[in-house]
């Protein structure tokens, strides 16, 4: 891939930070990742555990975010870059406080999530290898790969926010929270691309590309296992006999 001209940087530098069109394998992929997904929404929408269990994943989510994987590859940002990632913080710890307030309101501990599962673990230990292993293809060092990591996984979490927002109806008790929560990572993947449009020269894109596509080839690596597993958890929390149904 050819760095583009200076007369196409913009339109060229969006399109090299949006989620590319997937073709093949990878297509089919994501389109099953997606209907698993759906339809195990449906099912753990259909008891309070359910729903329990789909705000501790989101709980969990929050505190290991990518900003942690950040914070471990950028002990020392720069003042500017600090005060960023201090005010994205900020905002994703108020994520943390409400779905801990709707942990609560459901009769369950807010202040615990989950431990993140195996799968995630393994994909974040990946990430921070990626990110060392890349950092001396750009003048920025590690700083580049970082922001590229969280670029991926803020538009991850915009896309399961939105599928979601999209599953329940508007009327749902946690449809506002969700689609705040949405709001602000539309927000984040906003700031990510700004970020790297500040840190990487325009004779690096090629690097940046190559490096953008091997870390969303590790997220969805293992996406058909954990669609899979969330839909057997919500199965089995929806036919326990103990369920308390709840209303969508």
């Amino acid at each position: 891939m050819s760095a583009p001209t200076p007369a196409s940087a913009d339109g060229a530098w969006r399109a090299l930070l949006q989620p590319p069109q997937l073709h093949g394998l990878a297509r089919w992929q994501a389109w099953a990742v997606d209907r698993i997904k759906r339809a195990a929404l449906h099912h753990l929408h259909a008891s309070a555990a359910g729903e329990r269990l789909l705000l501790r994943m989101y709980l969990a989510g929050e505190e290991a975010t990518e900003l942690t994987l950040q914070r471990e590859l950028i002990p020392s940002p720069p003042e500017w870059l600090s005060r960023q990632m201090a005010q994205h913080l900020t905002e994703e710890q108020g994520h943390a406080h409400r779905f801990a307030e709707a942990l609560r309101a459901r009769g369950a501990d807010g202040a615990s999530g989950m431990a993140p599962d195996r799968l995630s673990r393994q994909k974040i230990a990946a990430w921070h290898r990626l990110a060392l292993k890349h950092a001396p293809e750009f003048e920025q060092g590690v700083l580049v790969p970082a922001f590229v990591i969280g670029l991926a996984a803020e538009q991850m979490a915009s896309r399961v926010l939105q599928r979601h927002v999209d599953t329940i109806a508007p009327t749902h008790p946690m449809a506002s929270l969700l689609s705040d929560v949405l709001a602000d990572e539309t927000k984040h993947i906003r700031l990510c691309m700004h970020t790297l449009e500040r840190l990487v020269q325009p004779h690096e894109w090629p690097h940046l590309a190559h490096l953008l596509a091997v870390v969303r080839r590790i997220d969805r690596a293992w996406g058909v296992s954990g669609a899979l597993a969330m839909w057997l958890a919500g199965v089995a929390l929806r036919l326990a006999p103990a369920r308390t149904p709840v209303s969508a």
